[in-house]
């Protein structure tokens, strides 16, 4: 179990490492709340507008890291399957 815990803390930071600020920004939001938060809730992050966290969620999504499902008026964004089984 201790050795899970490392290898997926290593992953994280590994993962970190390759993004940019904004979208580490973006990532840690979405650890923090186990891997789903509202788009709006990223909008409201520190020196993220709604056209900054569009187009950085956007950039994840296309990458594959993210996915994005309406919810009312705005999005749920969430983790990839593929990035959800190795983090959490």
């Amino acid at each position: 179990l201790e050795t899970k815990d490392k290898s997926l803390k290593k992953n994280t930071e590994i993962l970190l490492k390759m993004l940019n600020k904004d979208e580490r920004k973006v990532i840690q939001a979405l650890i923090e709340n186990h891997g789903k938060a509202l788009q709006a809730e990223i909008t409201r992050l520190p020196e993220m507008s709604k056209v900054k966290s569009h187009r950085v969620v956007q950039k994840l999504i296309d990458r594959g890291v993210l996915q994005k499902e309406e919810f009312g008026k705005t999005n749920k964004i969430k983790f990839a399957p593929e990035i959800q089984e190795g983090m959490f």
